[in-house]
């Protein structure tokens, strides 16, 4: 059945009727009824539940395109106690994916390093070979581990990365704004900024930044401001304010995307999310039908039954890298062996760094454990351009020091090859040094105007440029994919999140391009594909 042929209103008339019962499954297949001819059949599958796939799944859903969404993580769903997510100060089970031992990039708290049982927690980390990866894990994705920064990329940085084909206007003027209206995103308030001894760390940071004349930018945080208020007053028992981001946020302060897109997407009565579904391959079978051969597993990792989706539109979700090792399993397998053999090149770290500084000749405060809200843009590095996050420090005492989170134009691109002894992908990454001399080069200029030295507090180096949490690329656009996603050589299959970027989002944090650009794709995808 070409999708030509498949309307909108034959969608919404085929999913009325399932929705009523009149559709079912059988043992008896129908060539003509894909409902009936396969199992488990959805006429959209989305594999995650992050930035790409939450948009994506609203936008379906809106049109009337029964969907299905497989995530591999669970359902975080808030307590009115407030324990849903584990804290940073003593993290448990529920901060990791089946790890044993916490695996933040650092330990703010010296001497504190409990153990706990594997567990379907909300963070990965992933090590290779020079970079440890850092991914979420739940309905939200992302979003659930993030920072909550929502900034777009300069347009000069913009152009030097992404490819021409991708109007960085258009962005700009249409899908920017409509990610940050659904996040309800925003920047600090002015009260906040000015007056709290939370954000008195921030106030140091600007003063700090201008001193060695770099302009400073506000942007929007998916934060909701009231609830940070009410920490503060103590009100509600604090969680942001404490520095728990990374776990999760269990005062509902961060908007993640169970809060805002995938909400709205069950609303329509289309979408479904399955947690706790572990997608192990995808085979093209009959007709260009898509199977989807699944693990569901339990929290504590226990595989407790293997079973196949069928669908007929196929949306990759699962982040730079799911989605890039799904693809490149399943090619490997012969199952998708027409992709081209450019998948799994153009990964960057998005040129991330993470760095101190110490002996500051100022009082940063005990407080520096709220979200952040600022960065300063450092474009006229003689290294690369730099855009300086503004991160926070949960140690609860006067350390006279602050922490960074860097982006530099790092032109560096790793390669990942299938391993069939693992039945994984292996990152081939060579680090070249720009992030962490960029950075170092930013850092001395601000200690030689502000005082202080760029230092080793606790167990965090100098500077780290062996981590991220912002990995891009692996199925790039215009070379794996089309320039709105599309797989070659494989019709009604689409990459919409990180493995679709070339390695970076120039200089900005990358969760508002990703959500910009599949918010621009879908319509395109509707449009053409499915609704003709």
């Amino acid at each position: 059945m070409s999708h030509k042929n498949f309307s909108r209103r034959n969608f919404i008339k085929t999913t009325a009727l399932a929705s009523a019962g009149l559709i079912l499954a059988t043992g008896c297949k129908d060539k003509n009824d894909p409902y009936k001819r396969f199992d488990n059949y959805s006429e959209a599958l989305i594999i995650g539940t992050g930035f790409g796939g939450a948009v994506t799944a609203l936008r379906l859903g809106q049109a009337g395109v029964q969907t299905t969404m497989l995530e591999r993580g669970q359902r975080w769903v808030l307590t009115p106690e407030g324990n849903t997510f584990s804290s940073l100060a003593l993290p448990d089970k529920r901060s990791a994916w089946f790890e044993t031992e916490s695996i933040a990039p650092f330990n703010p708290f010296v001497g504190v390093s409990p153990t706990f049982e594997p567990y379907a927690g909300v963070l990965e980390r992933v090590r290779y070979n020079g970079m440890d990866v850092y991914t979420g894990a739940g309905v939200g994705g992302g979003s659930l581990v993030y920072g909550g920064i929502t900034i777009a990329p300069e347009e000069p940085l913009f152009t030097q990365v992404f490819p021409t084909e991708v109007n960085y206007n258009e962005l700009a003027s249409i899908y920017f704004p409509r990610v940050i209206q659904m996040l309800g995103a925003n920047p600090i308030p002015d009260d906040l900024l000015n007056d709290s001894e939370y954000f008195n760390f921030v106030r140091i940071h600007v003063e700090h930044a201008q001193n060695v004349g770099l302009p400073i930018h506000y942007f929007d945080s998916a934060y909701d401001w009231d609830i940070i208020k009410q920490e503060i007053a103590g009100t509600i028992p604090p969680s942001a304010i404490n520095g728990d981001i990374l776990y999760g946020v269990n005062s509902g302060a961060k908007k993640s995307l169970d809060q805002s897109y995938l909400p709205q997407a069950e609303a329509t009565g289309n979408v479904t999310i399955k947690p706790l579904h572990q997608v192990r391959d995808i085979e093209q079978v009959e007709d260009g039908y898509y199977k989807i051969n699944v693990e569901t597993i339990d929290v504590d990792g226990n595989i407790t039954s293997e079973i196949a989706f069928h669908c007929r539109y196929l949306f990759m979700g699962a982040g730079s890298l799911g989605t890039t090792r799904l693809l490149m399993r399943s090619k490997a397998k012969g199952y998708l062996s027409n992709i081209n053999d450019t998948l799994g090149a153009g990964w960057g770290s998005n040129g991330a760094t993470m760095a101190t500084r110490a002996q500051l000749p100022v009082n940063t405060g005990d407080k520096q454990s709220s979200p952040s809200s600022s960065a300063a843009y450092d474009f006229g590095n003689s290294i690369s351009p730099t855009v300086l996050d503004m991160a926070n420090y949960p140690l609860g005492f006067e350390c006279n020091c602050l922490i960074y989170l860097g982006l530099t134009l790092d032109p560096n691109r790793g390669q990942f090859n299938y391993n069939p002894s693992t039945d994984d992908i292996d990152l081939q990454w060579v680090n070249n040094g720009i992030p962490k001399n960029a950075m170092d080069d930013l850092l001395e200029r601000m200690n030689v105007a502000n005082g202080g030295v760029s230092g080793n507090i606790f167990t965090l180096p100098e500077t780290k440029d062996d981590l991220t949490y912002h990995p891009l690329g692996g199925a790039v656009m215009g070379e794996t994919c089309d320039y709105v996603g599309r797989v070659k050589g494989y019709p009604n299959l689409y990459v919409m999140d990180g493995a679709l970027i070339p390695g970076s989002t120039a200089c900005a944090n990358p969760s508002l391009t990703i959500a910009g650009l599949a918010e621009k794709n879908i319509e395109t995808i509707l449009a053409e594909d499915i609704i003709a």
